[in-house]
């Protein structure tokens, strides 16, 4: 086989001509993957640069997603507990309902207490039908205006009648305030509003509102016992603009009453001319009178007023609050606490064994009184108050025995002393005044810091019958399972929206772990902690409601429960603050990486096209020129 000879000028151009094609190869292969090093073989030190940088790219983004997911199951436990909140709020919502009584049930539910012989009124006209028909028991559901009672009289209610409001039968109305009302008006002709004739008659739980154009010249009364008549009242808030309870008869009083008084000459509780009015131990009274010489209570004319042991008595009225006149005696006893700016005796007697904090003074303005302080009582006089008898051709006596304790206040300071002997002063001709400045010169006393002041001793008596009234047992009544059904169903649900928080088999709320990686070597992490958000975790104990100390601990409980989720929210919160801060970091520092990569592999599409066009006129120009010359040696051998 004969090979072919190609001339000098032939294999110059085919020279040419393949290395034309290399290039044009080259320049096509950048163009096609748009990469000038496509390879180690390219440039090494560019190739491996960006491959590295790539690499790096690649694993920050396989953590992007790792981010994206965590985001999302923070999400998903913020959701979760923005959403529980409503529940616990809708829980707090039913418990306040039920939470100091203030809630009443349906009429008819007092319509079965009452019985057949009773009644239950929202009218005027069925009040005043109740009470002359007998019934045994009224029940005022609701708010009643009698209207102006001048002519048409007030209620005298029957022997052994009963008046109550709704919360005579559980804890409902808050003790009669505001929901079981009496209200009366009297412009023309002073009437009482209640009148008590006989005995064994009950007034309770009820607020009467009884005002008059009429000033309290007769004592006149919002609720009046007649002589020889008995009543017990417990539980009655009286606002009138003269005298609130008036007895000269039998006054029982237990349980809170709230006494306001406006008229001029009006009392807070009046006991006269044989009355007996008992406060008794288990009695919280608030006395407030705004009339000239209006008192807080009133003794009177051989009558008497006994404080019992455990009683409670606050009367800040405007001119006496403690009043013993003509023969008549108020009787503080051992363990009852009464707090009053002033004592007046005029002919009468006050006998103190209880605590008493005044802070004007307690003396005498006439003959034949006696102030008898027991060896156990304790007296607090504020305010640079003092103790004393005045003189009278009708002596009048001080009698303190040994044991008993007298503070005295001066310059915001104070000084208790026992007395640590009997004293005894007939004040004839000269009067007998005890302050903060003779007491140890007329007293044989001894300095002691350990007593209690008598405002220690009503707060504690405060929060004690506070703590009476919370164990004080709920009515079990149609409401009252309806409202504890749905207290419960609220928390079920919050249960069971906590559980459904979980986001790819992590729930934070249930106490799982979630780790979230921020770079490729694993240097830098965040671990964000579950927490158990559950009820049973949050403290939640007490799903059954027997008394109104049951109520307060679940209206606790939510309260502490909601700070538990404010709490933790702001931790999630702060988290994923933490981890989107970090994602966008990665996500440019991946631009970043990227885009170096690019700069030592990405060709220049305008540079390689210029190249490949001039390749493809070399090229041309190559394939020409070896045409010519082989079109020249053709030539030469057509002469042969």
């Amino acid at each position: 086989m004969s090979g072919i000879t190609l001339t000098a000028s032939m294999r110059s151009n085919l020279l040419s001509l393949q290395n034309i094609s290399g290039q044009v190869s080259s320049t096509q292969n950048k163009l096609a993957t748009g990469n000038k090093v496509n390879s180690a073989i390219d440039n090494p030190s560019s190739y491996y640069t960006a491959r590295s940088l790539n690499n790096r790219a690649d694993d920050l983004n396989a953590l992007l997603d790792s981010m994206g997911q965590a985001v999302s199951t923070i999400k998903a436990a913020t959701t979760a507990l923005e959403s529980a909140t409503e529940f616990l709020e809708q829980a707090t919502a039913i418990a306040t309902q039920v939470n100091c009584s203030s809630y009443v049930p349906e009429k008819s539910y007092f319509e079965d207490k009452v019985g057949e012989n009773g009644a239950v009124v929202t009218t005027a006209q069925e009040l005043k039908d109740a009470v002359a028909a007998g019934k045994e028991t009224i029940c005022v559901y609701g708010a009643i205006d009698l209207g102006d009672i001048s002519t048409s009289g007030g209620l005298t209610l029957q022997e052994n009648q009963k008046l109550v409001g709704v919360g005579y039968y559980g804890n409902f109305g808050a003790k009669g305030k505001d929901f079981s009302s009496i209200s009366a008006s009297a412009d023309t002709k002073a009437q009482h509003l209640i009148t008590i004739n006989k005995t064994g008659n009950l007034v309770s739980d009820l607020s009467i509102d009884y005002k008059s154009s009429l000033a309290d010249t007769n004592g006149y009364a919002a609720v009046y016992i007649n002589s020889k008549a008995e009543a017990d009242l417990q539980n009655l808030n009286i606002n009138a603009n003269f005298t609130a309870i008036r007895t000269i008869g039998v006054a029982e009083l237990d349980g809170f009453f709230d006494i306001k008084t406006e008229a001029d000459w009006a009392q807070g509780i009046l006991s006269q001319d044989g009355g007996v009015c008992n406060i008794n131990s288990n009695a919280q009274i608030n006395i407030e009178t705004s009339g000239n010489a209006a008192m807080g209570i009133w003794s009177v004319r051989s009558s008497v007023v006994n404080i019992a042991s455990g009683a409670i008595v606050k009367s800040n009225a405007t001119d006496v609050n403690l009043y013993v006149e003509a023969s008549a005696v108020i009787d503080i006893k051992n363990g009852a606490t009464v707090y009053a700016k002033n004592a007046r005796i005029y002919s009468g007697t006050l006998n103190i064994a209880g605590n008493l904090y005044c802070s004007e003074w307690i003396g005498t303005s006439s003959g034949n009184c006696r102030i008898n302080i027991g060896s156990t009582a304790q007296i607090y006089m504020a305010n640079k108050s003092s103790l004393g008898v005045g003189n009278n051709t009708n002596p009048n006596i001080l009698d303190i025995a040994a044991g008993a304790g007298i503070a005295f206040e001066k310059n915001g300071a104070a000084k208790w002393y026992e007395v640590q002997s009997d004293y005894s002063y007939t004040a004839s001709t000269t009067s007998v005044n005890i302050s903060y400045d003779n007491v140890e010169s007329i007293l044989n006393v001894a300095n002691t810091g350990s007593w209690k002041t008598a405002k220690d001793v009503i707060a504690e008596q405060e929060q004690k019958n506070q703590e009476e009234e919370n164990n004080t047992s709920l009515i079990e009544t149609d409401d009252l399972i309806s409202y504890q059904t749905q207290y419960n169903k609220a928390l079920s649900q919050y249960d069971s929206l906590i559980k459904d928080a979980s986001y790819k088999g992590v729930n934070l709320l249930q106490n799982d772990k979630l780790t979230v990686k921020f770079n490729e070597d694993n240097t830098a992490s965040l671990g964000v902690q579950g927490k158990d958000m559950s009820s049973q975790a949050l403290g939640f104990k007490t799903f059954d409601w027997q008394t109104q100390a049951d109520i307060a601990d679940s209206l606790a409980e939510i309260a502490n429960a909601l700070k538990s989720i404010r709490n933790y929210s702001s931790e999630l919160g702060n988290n994923y603050s933490i981890i989107t801060t970090r994602q966008d970091f990665t996500e440019s520092l991946v631009n970043v990486l990227t885009e170096g990569a690019d700069k030592l592999t990405l060709a220049d599409m305008n540079e390689e096209s210029a190249n490949m066009l001039a390749s493809q006129t070399r090229q041309q120009l190559a394939i020409n020129s070896l045409s010519l010359a082989s079109q020249a040696s053709q030539s030469i051998l057509k002469l042969f």
